[in-house]
């Protein structure tokens, strides 16, 4: 009989270990900039993987559970690939990811991501889960974050970030001189970077400003582009490699590619506390009762106030509120369906198809069975609703023809 007893992951991130390097994957080109800007406020050091490559897709593979999502593979593919460069003392570092909960992988990240370590020979290197609030399957009393200290400067670079990218994704296909957007992109990046270690918030809104007229400046040809949505899981959405660069193949084509902002993924849990106490699935005090509303108001006022400059950008697009887009996907969906996207993907095509928006993309995941479910069950519903629209879906993983891909892409965009 098999006696060998299994050991769990023992590597805690204690007080002592404050000092450590905190490797995290690379998400996005309009957040992940930012992140250790803001963790230095905070007391510790990050340090962004380099953005994922084909070399650190492999090393997911072969440490992790090709079963699992496929960007919970790229995540652990990027922190064992950059921990096996030689850059770092394996004893004065330690991994971060960021911990949702819910009943998507969000949850179950930080498991595989610790045996995933363990079969590269890694296990004692602190995984810590980075989270407002509770957390799962971890153990980090070393690790807390200050949340009045670096809400405010964390809130404006978020609302920063994730608009700066929509101006950039508008100018980008109308440029006539190629690479002056993304030229002007990682310039303001960069200085965003420099207000964040200030801690100055309110700096952000000027930058912000500065960025409108510089975009606004740049010469664009004579032309119209044709539009597409992108929707889908939120990390193959806004992450290029997670993606197979759909964005950039798509405005190579001369396509508008438009992503729905950031900001909407977590706004809608202020739609989701409602329905779950409608629904009886959450049970809140009266004092919560009178505070969401409050702390709705005070973000919304936030985002006003950068979305007031982003109006001077010549291809403004405004967005309908999350309470807005709640009601276009209700229609299609009970709104109690909050796994993965949820409904979002509704609301989301939604708003697509009320603005004339009538071709998107939807992309999932291999292995995101929360999103794969929602998305494509919601298709024949989608039709009935907005029979103009033309939904392409397509599967991401690691063993795809990118050929196959662009074939379908195609067949969606001419």
């Amino acid at each position: 009989m098999y006696s060998n007893k299994y050991i769990g992951y023992s590597a805690v991130f204690g007080k002592k270990d404050k000092h450590k390097t905190i490797l995290i994957p690379w998400f996005t080109d309009f957040l992940s900039p930012l992140i250790p800007a803001i963790a230095e406020l905070a007391g510790y050091k990050f340090v962004n993987c380099p953005k994922t490559s084909k070399t650190s897709a492999e090393i997911g593979l072969r440490y992790g559970n090709n079963e699992v999502c496929y960007p919970a593979t790229l995540v652990l593919g990027d922190l064992i690939a950059e921990l096996q460069t030689g850059k770092y003392d394996l004893n004065s570092v330690a991994v971060a990811v960021t911990q949702t909960g819910g009943q998507c992988r969000a949850t179950n990240y930080l498991a595989l991501i610790k045996q995933g370590l363990k079969n590269a020979g890694l296990g004692h290197i602190p995984t810590i889960a980075v989270a407002f609030g509770s957390v799962y399957q971890n153990e980090q009393e070393g690790f807390r974050l200050p949340v009045f200290k670096i809400f405010n400067i964390m809130l404006h670079a978020f609302f920063f970030g994730d608009i700066l990218n929509q101006i950039f994704s508008a100018t980008v296909v109308r440029e006539k001189e190629k690479g002056k957007s993304q030229q002007l992109f990682d310039f303001y990046m960069e200085e965003a970077r420099k207000i964040v270690l200030e801690n100055k918030h309110r700096k952000l809104l000027k930058l912000l400003e500065n960025a409108v007229a510089d975009f606004n400046l740049i010469e664009i040809e004579d032309k119209k582009p044709e539009k597409v949505g992108l929707i889908g899981e939120i990390f193959v959405k806004y992450n290029s490699y997670g993606q197979a660069h759909i964005t950039d193949w798509l405005r190579e084509q001369g396509m508008e590619v438009e992503t729905p902002p950031m900001t909407g993924f977590f706004m809608q849990a202020f739609v989701n506390q409602a329905v779950n106490r409608r629904n009886g699935v959450n049970r809140i005090s009266r004092l919560m009762l009178k505070l969401f509303p409050l702390f709705y108001r005070f973000l919304n006022n936030r985002l006003k106030k950068f979305e007031q400059i982003a109006r001077q950008s010549r291809f403004y697009m405004p967005h309908e509120s999350i309470f807005e887009t709640a009601e276009h996907a209700k229609q299609i969906i009970d709104l109690a369906n909050q796994f993965g996207e949820g409904w979002m993907i509704a609301g989301e095509v939604a708003n697509f198809a009320r603005r004339g928006v009538n071709r998107a993309v939807c992309i999932q995941p291999f292995g995101c069975i929360a999103n794969h479910v929602v998305a494509k069950g919601i298709e024949r519903r989608l039709k009935q609703f907005y029979p103009e629209m033309n939904l392409l879906y397509l599967d991401i993983d690691g063993g795809m023809a990118e050929v196959n891909l662009h074939n379908r892409l195609h067949f969606l965009i001419r």
